[in-house]
């Protein structure tokens, strides 16, 4: 058996393995795993292609490449995802940000500016990609943020920690259930909640993030209408969501049954709705 590699010798060696798999842009994966096993840049790789890699850290390389080809998300294997600009911690419990999410964090951006909204509150808080990174662009501003999950509390932490975001409060909480006791007037409420219906089939790599963070009920839409009826009961002016590309009708029907000024669908980057804002 050989015993020693070079680095371009192990990235063709991921890079198979990966395609076999029918992992996409396999040379890619290969180049992030082998460069967080050795803690260098992609770019220090390709200019480093003879040096021999040591066992200890090949064998940790193979590891990675396996669990990948079995489908486990790369951004669980690296402990990180970027997400607006940003390189954030997300591990195994917490939900895997997307990039379709990165709108919400622009409409509320803008609406906290617009509306001089000062109090925001967000259920379900996952790894903390959207009220930490408002929290940390917004430090005069006072953050609260939710989730049922010790998993997904603790990846907001790590990031509120790592961006700083002191005026971020976490709540092991369901919905806004923390503030009972607080009574904030909250200007402004934030969710991306789960919308999946239940028993709809999902891709491979979706079977490793927290099943409670993707599927929303029978319907799909369960909580997204709860937490419409709860910002209207607690009479938060604002509400911005993420829902499904299916669910506009079902979101537009039971608004028709609560006094509101406006109601706004917004779009993801492939076209489809993807969430909404209602004014109170």
């Amino acid at each position: 058996m050989e015993l020693q590699w070079s680095i371009q010798k192990a990235l063709k060696y991921g890079a198979k393995k990966l395609k076999e798999q029918g992992i996409p842009r396999p040379l890619l994966e290969s180049e992030i795993l082998l460069g967080f096993v050795l803690r260098q840049p992609r770019v220090a790789l390709h200019c480093n292609f003879e040096t021999t890699i040591q066992p200890f850290w090949l064998e940790s390389f193979k590891k990675l490449i396996l669990r990948r080809s079995h489908h486990e998300p790369i951004e669980y294997l690296v402990e990180s995802v970027s997400f607006y600009g940003e390189e954030l911690y997300v591990s195994y419990g917490a939900l895997i940000p997307r990039p379709e999410t990165e709108i919400l964090v622009q409409k509320a951006l803008d609406l906290i500016v617009r509306k001089s909204c000062t109090r925001i509150a967000e259920i379900g808080v996952g790894s903390g990609a959207i009220s930490v990174l408002l929290a940390s662009k917004n430090p005069k501003l006072e953050f609260h943020a939710s989730d049922i999950s010790p998993e997904a509390l603790f990846n907001a932490y790590v990031n509120r920690v790592r961006f700083g975001a002191e005026n971020l409060t976490l709540h092991r909480s369901a919905y806004l259930d923390f503030n009972k006791a607080l009574k904030i007037p909250f200007d402004l409420l934030l969710a991306n909640p789960p919308y999946i219906k239940e028993g709809e089939i999902l891709p491979p790599t979706l079977r490793f993030e927290p099943q409670n963070a993707l599927f929303g009920g029978k319907r799909g839409y369960e909580m997204l209408l709860h937490i419409i009826q709860l910002s209207f009961d607690c009479k938060i002016p604002f509400l911005i969501c993420e829902m499904g590309y299916n669910q506009k009708e079902s979101v537009e029907s039971y608004l028709q049954t609560l006094p509101h000024k406006s109601l706004e669908f917004y779009q993801d980057f492939a076209g489809l709705n993807r969430g909404f804002v209602v004014e109170f």
